[in-house]
């Protein structure tokens, strides 16, 4: 196993349950929704599905256990996704995700590396996730196919 660097949250690197796995997570983000006293006409869109009356909350912490984040007075009725979008397009208070910390090129280059001489031609690495959906159901496809071959053939 190759040696963590320095950069790796001292929690992830000293734990081999942990390491590799999340060698790069820098936190944790949840939702949670807070019982609220709603009066007047707000309360239907303070209601969450659960027919209470709620504001949706967002946090974030640190692997000391810290929080780093907080966005709280969003209606109960508010989509998890609507909030997250809230608090990384807001003009303050946003939050602020590291980006590029490590370049796709480095990812693709370690990947190959790794490989080494047992190189597949049919294996092939897509580093966005738009493309590994795209060479899932493509596999997807293709299974089904020999599935329906085989079954025909019999």
């Amino acid at each position: 196993m190759a040696k963590p660097d320095t950069a790796v949250p001292p929690k992830i690197r000293d734990c081999t349950r942990f390491y590799p796995y999340f060698k790069d997570c820098v936190g944790a983000l949840d939702g949670t929704h807070i019982f609220a006293m709603i009066t007047g006409k707000d309360t239907t869109s303070y209601r969450n599905r659960k027919g209470q009356l709620s504001q949706n909350v967002l946090a974030a912490c640190n692997f000391d256990l810290e929080f780093i984040y907080v966005l709280s007075g969003w209606e109960g009725s508010a989509h998890d996704s609507k909030v997250l979008q809230d608090a990384l397009t807001r003009s303050t208070n946003k939050l602020q995700v590291p980006e590029d910390i490590f370049p796709e090129e480095t990812i693709v280059q370690q990947h190959d590396e790794e490989r080494g001489e047992e190189e597949n031609d049919d294996e092939v690495f897509h580093g966005t996730q738009e493309q590994q959906r795209v060479n899932a159901n493509n596999w997807r496809a293709n299974i089904a196919e020999t599935m329906w071959a085989d079954a025909l053939n019999m």
